[in-house]
């Protein structure tokens, strides 16, 4: 069975073996000394998986939300069948269908993050600066979520994970709801 959240040794291994050696002593980088460091990695490693995962998550932590696109997608041209690439690129487009949300939603994100220490910005803006460089609706965004979502669905995801999935599912078809099938 196949999880979304668990990378292996080998892939913690190649990220030391690329991204360290750019990051030299820094023990605990920020996510911009990480990306710093990860981008000139994969100019050496371009199609090391790992670097581009990691990329992704701490685009996401900051909020770059069309470079953390390009980066899982990037992921999915590497390793198609993974499902921790199909995973984070329908997360990369359902994190710019913020930009649909209202501004109650806005402040309770925004709250939520306060409160429990979320990873990453929580601004609807973020999203809409996505869509605006992507050219990307929400709509379609929301479907190519959805879409990245069910594919993964298809990779055998072990039960947590599968709940997992099905839940941003069921939150997609909520939120839009003349996209269910």
């Amino acid at each position: 069975m196949a999880n979304i959240i668990r990378w292996g040794i080998t892939d913690g291994f190649r990220l030391a073996q690329t991204v360290g050696k750019e990051l030299g002593n820094v023990s605990n980088p920020s996510p911009e000394e990480f990306i710093a460091a990860a981008e000139r990695a994969k100019t050496i490693s371009p199609n090391e998986w790992v670097i581009h995962y990691m990329l992704a998550d701490k685009y996401q932590e900051l909020g770059y939300y069309t470079e953390a696109l390009l980066a899982t997608q990037k992921c999915v041209d590497i390793r198609p069948k993974d499902i921790r690439s199909v995973y984070a690129h329908a997360t990369s487009y359902n994190l710019i269908t913020r930009a649909a949300w209202s501004d109650k939603e806005d402040e309770v994100a925004k709250l939520l993050e306060v409160l429990f220490d979320n990873k990453g910005p929580m601004d609807k803006r973020l999203s809409q600066g996505a869509i605006d460089r992507t050219g990307l609706t929400v709509e379609t965004a929301a479907v190519q979520a959805i879409r990245w979502f069910e594919n993964a669905l298809t990779l055998n995801p072990d039960s947590q994970s599968k709940r997992q999935i099905q839940m941003d599912l069921k939150t997609l078809y909520q939120r839009f709801p003349q996209l269910k099938k």
